[in-house]
């Protein structure tokens, strides 16, 4: 409820008659879009402690312009109404020309650590990245979530995110969570992806649907289906998701797809990537070495080679074997979710029992090294009792079972 409260005060602040017309950045990397919403085309990082001037709001969005009077939208996540110590104009040729001002643009940093390393195929992070351009506008995505609007009033009661009483992580996904979530996208790309438009706008759509509704409202998250007919969804920082297409021929309806997409923003939105790496680094000084691999620096440093193995190492057994209890929280973080978007939250139930019976249906397709199969069972059992409890009196969540038959068609 506090963050809530936050967001809500700064926009009766910057759109009342009385407030000031000035705020000022507050996070590293602020990002600047084309429209207010996250799948809009980014157009410039503004630093942190800059004033921008606020033109008008729109929900958790607001208009600035800059220095020269350039006009984008940022999210009220990144502004403060309080002047900083060190409020600085930024000079427009900085902010404006800024490689940073798109994903092609991060990727020149990025491109250092994710196709100088030998377990990164030449190429891939391009084919990455050429993927996850959106491909549809606002009228598109207006259409496309009408059918998911709860009215108000059905919201009053539903569980809210405060309600789990998690620790909240203040969600900035800069330039160093994108630089291993790339690195990792590329090397999972040489199992290729399935690039139908229209699924690939079907997927990400969904993805903006829930976004909009969670505290990451301001991530730009890309969806990728991986053409592998296993069941299996990754969830990697800086927004890259990837689902199989045999998850997806595993849904019955868009609330089950929905629902392996909340679950994946889920472990990216609660940071348990970014966790594991903090929790294993130990004496790896993060920012030194990733600075230094954003520069050719030729052969590598100490720091840089045990970094580089860190985020190998980690995140081959990230993506396999996750620890069972950030899945049990991506669940209830991703229930929440499917509620407050639209979505019938006993979707995430049922495509969770179609998991745990895999091993016993299938097992020349299951991998041992992803979850135990009690591990499964028990995921399974505990997201079907955490919905039970909390959102069996919740009514009309959209299954939308039609859409997802004809926009999933060419991969059945």
């Amino acid at each position: 409820m506090k963050n809530i409260m936050v967001v809500l005060g700064l926009l009766f602040l910057f759109c009342s008659a009385e407030a000031a017309e000035t705020a000022y950045t507050k996070r590293a990397d602020n990002y600047v879009r084309e429209g207010p919403g996250s799948y809009f085309t980014l157009i410039a990082v503004v630093p942190e402690n800059s004033a921008v001037t606020i033109q008008e709001s729109k929900a958790n969005w607001l208009k600035v312009h800059l220095s020269d009077k350039k006009s984008g939208w940022m999210s009220a996540n990144s502004l403060t109404e309080t002047k900083p110590a060190s409020a600085r104009i930024v000079a427009v040729e900085k902010l404006w020309s800024s490689p940073k001002a798109s994903r092609a643009g991060v990727s020149a940093a990025i491109r250092g650590f994710a196709e100088k390393r030998d377990k990164t195929p030449p190429g891939s992070v391009e084919n990455v990245l050429k993927n996850s351009v959106k491909t549809f506008g606002e009228a598109e995505f207006v259409a496309f979530r009408q059918p998911l609007l709860p009215p108000r009033a059905a919201l009053e009661n539903v569980m809210t995110f405060e309600d789990l009483d998690l620790p909240t992580p203040v969600y900035d996904a800069g330039i160093s969570e994108q630089q291993i979530g790339l690195g990792v996208a590329a090397r999972l790309s040489t199992k290729g992806f399935v690039t139908a438009p229209a699924l690939v706008q079907y997927v990400n759509m969904i993805a903006a649907a829930l976004a909009e509704q969670s505290p990451a409202y301001d991530w730009d998250f890309s969806v990728y289906v991986l053409d592998d007919s296993t069941v299996n969804g990754f969830a990697l920082p800086g927004g890259y998701i990837f689902i199989t297409k045999g998850a997806l021929q595993m849904c019955a309806d868009e609330s089950e797809a929905a629902a392996i997409i909340a679950h994946e923003m889920a472990h990216v939105t609660r940071k348990h990537g970014v966790q594991e790496i903090s929790k294993r680094k130990v004496h790896i000084k993060a920012d030194d070495a990733f600075a230094e691999l954003e520069e050719d620096t030729g052969e590598k440093s100490a720091d840089e080679a045990e970094m580089d193995e860190l985020v190998h190492k980690t995140y081959e057994q990230i993506v396999a074997p996750r620890l069972f209890s950030y899945e049990l929280e991506a669940d209830r973080v991703a229930a929440v979710l499917l509620a407050r978007t639209g979505y019938d939250p006993y979707g995430l139930v049922r495509i969770a029992g179609k998991v745990a019976r895999i091993p016993r249906e299938k097992p020349d397709m299951f991998d041992p090294g992803y979850m135990a199969p009690d591990n499964l069972s028990k995921r399974a059992k505990a997201t079907g009792a955490f919905v039970d409890e909390h959102f069996a009196a919740t009514k009309n969540g959209s299954r939308l079972r039609e859409r997802f038959i004809e926009a999933t068609s060419r991969i059945r």
